[in-house]
């Protein structure tokens, strides 16, 4: 089963996620970019599903900081949020994105989503 970070700084997005993905995936939660770059570090995450907006560091910058960890280079990033500025989401695509969701969203299309970025069928 595969390894998957959820960043958000919303407790009841974090439950929501958890319980749509747990029965496919190993779910870790993180409230926020720190967090979850600390879990990446330690942990074996084969996939992220990040938030954008978010206190102390923004789910752009935690990406960016994964990317400088040469073994985190590629890890497949999906940004989801209730921001869907063509400022954010080109911010998103230029840190790598894997794809975007914006919130609120439907269980199938995020699960539909993370199968098809993990080429998952």
């Amino acid at each position: 089963m595969k390894n998957l970070l959820v960043v958000d700084d919303s407790k009841t997005i974090l439950k929501t996620a958890k319980l749509v993905l747990e029965d496919k995936y190993n779910v870790y939660l993180a409230n926020s970019g720190k967090m979850a770059l600390d879990i990446v570090e330690k942990k074996p995450i084969d996939f992220v599903l990040m938030d954008v907006d978010m206190p102390e560091m923004n789910g752009i910058d935690a990406v960016r900081a994964i990317r400088e960890i040469e073994a985190l280079k590629d890890l497949p990033v999906i940004f989801f949020t209730a921001l869907s500025s063509k400022e954010i989401v080109t911010d998103c695509i230029n840190v790598g994105m894997s794809g975007y969701i914006v919130k609120p969203y439907k269980p199938d299309v995020l699960i539909e989503k993370i199968k098809s970025v993990l080429g998952e069928n």
